[in-house]
């Protein structure tokens, strides 16, 4: 079994300015399973799925792909499907990835 409380929780600064990551797992396909906090005006750049994404968005507002999202709200991604994630709040989303996620050279 393998757990992650939220008491406790570590955060980890990605390559993108206002985005942390708290990895829950990496699984063997190159994909992970983590809550991803965002600051308003945060953007994760335009990427391209290789596997499934699940996302649950826990707290804020987001728009993925120029969809907006809010607490609550559930998006599936398949294979070969490209997007942005962008913070029009404080929000953190839970991600989970069957396969890495190239970015896409803007």
């Amino acid at each position: 079994m393998l757990m992650n409380k939220v008491t406790g929780r570590e955060w980890t600064p990605t390559d993108f300015p206002g985005i942390e990551r708290s990895l829950f797992r990496n699984n063997p396909e190159g994909g992970r399973s983590s809550v991803v906090r965002l600051r308003q005006g945060a953007r994760f750049p335009r990427h391209t799925h290789q596997g499934t994404e699940e996302v649950v968005v826990l707290v804020g507002r987001i728009t993925i792909g120029g969809v907006e999202l809010e607490a609550g709200d559930y998006l599936f991604t398949s294979p070969g499907e490209e997007h942005d994630v962008v913070a029009l709040s404080d929000a953190q989303i839970f991600v989970s990835s069957q396969k890495a996620t190239p970015l896409i050279p803007e």
